[in-house]
């Protein structure tokens, strides 16, 4: 940010609420009466009727297009090119990537991005970044925006309806925000943005400690219940807010950059974000050198609440070549990538060592 603390906090508008999808068009309508929605398959099945039934009672006009799987430059200069001139709002319905596909596209055309999050993943729905990757879905580097999200809509009652492992996943990557904030503040001013900021990180993992296993255990039940809404607001508001607040001062660290370097290995590719992060927790802590009683803590509570913590569990079924190891920490340490915000410098060897020890670790 060329040295100037960017504050984007939050959303303009975040509505949480069982059932919020009948008004999508109510809400929708105060800011726009023409809508260019991209969705995915699972996503649009999960709401599409509920939120096409309320555009159309509003009156407004909209067109339903489907992303391709990646965020990725193509995607959205093959979606620009179906947006018509005089369309009012870019609204994301999904999924992370789908979010950051609509998002990206919303802020290259200069339109406000409306979010309707079917998952509690990611941030993705209130983050004022996308992620950015390539047709094959390996990591290239994060875009931040300076518009925000103008709407965000959560439906409860939708997100408790989808599989649990997004849920887990969303846990995982929002837990990650207290491992890695304090790493990208340290050495930095901490203003009150950055300390908000921090604040919010201890927040999000305060909350998912204590209620966690309760809203996993209502998810499989498909119960809107407080539990879950606690968790929701965690990893899509709360967890959102850790950049807003803090942007350069509380970014990612390792454990993104671990994420980014296990993209590599087609293997993962059908592991989840929040899952490669959670496996990237463990290897920052390595990284750090923190006791083996805060490993464990963490192991437990993944354990507890079905959060992947070794290799075979996000794809990769096999032992890694000395060749892969060396690649996803290349990937890893590249500057695009959010190892540079660790307080101390990291080499491949270190990356390296620190996967073979999770490993040995989480083995026991």
């Amino acid at each position: 940010m060329n040295g100037v603390h960017f504050v984007l906090g939050s959303p303009n508008a975040y509505i949480h609420e069982p059932g919020i999808l009948h008004k999508a068009g109510e809400w929708m309508g105060k800011y726009g009466q023409s809508v260019f929605i991209i969705t995915g398959e699972k996503s649009w099945s999960s709401c599409g009727e509920r939120m096409t039934a309320s555009l159309d009672e509003a009156g407004l006009r909209y067109e339903v297009h489907k992303y391709r799987g990646e965020c990725s430059y193509e995607e959205i200069a093959r979606l620009q090119a179906l947006v018509a001139p005089d369309t009012d709002l870019i609204c994301g319905v999904g999924g992370g990537k789908v979010m950051d596909t609509a998002k990206a596209l919303a802020n290259a055309m200069g339109k406000p991005f409306v979010a309707v999050p079917t998952l509690a993943a990611t941030c993705a729905a209130v983050a004022n970044l996308s992620v950015m990757y390539s047709e094959e879905g390996v990591y290239l580097h994060f875009q931040v925006f300076y518009r925000g999200t103008l709407l965000c809509l959560v439906d409860t009652d939708i997100i408790a309806k989808a599989p649990v492992r997004y849920l887990a996943a969303g846990i995982a990557d929002t837990l990650a925000k207290w491992i890695e904030a304090p790493m990208s503040a340290t050495g930095k001013k901490h203003n009150l943005p950055t300390i908000g900021g921090l604040q919010a990180a201890k927040l999000c993992y305060d909350t998912l400690l204590e209620y966690s296993a309760q809203a996993m255990e209502d998810a499989r039940q498909g119960i809107s219940s407080e539990a879950l809404q606690q968790v929701i607001d965690a990893n899509i508001l709360f967890s959102g807010l850790v950049g807003g607040l803090g942007e350069d001062n509380c970014r990612s660290a390792a454990a993104h950059a671990i994420h980014n370097g296990l993209t590599v290995i087609p293997d993962t590719h059908e592991a989840y974000h929040g899952e490669k992060v959670a496996y990237g927790i463990l290897v920052q802590l390595v990284l750090e050198n923190r006791p083996q009683s805060d490993l464990h803590e963490v192991l437990d509570f993944y354990k507890s609440t079905g959060i992947p913590y070794r290799l075979e569990q996000i794809g990769i079924q096999r032992e890694l070549t000395e060749q892969d190891l060396n690649e996803i920490a290349r990937i890893s340490l590249l500057p695009e990538s959010t190892m540079g915000n660790m307080p101390f410098p990291v080499t491949v060897d270190m990356v390296v060592d620190a996967i073979r020890q999770v490993e040995r670790l989480s083995g026991v």
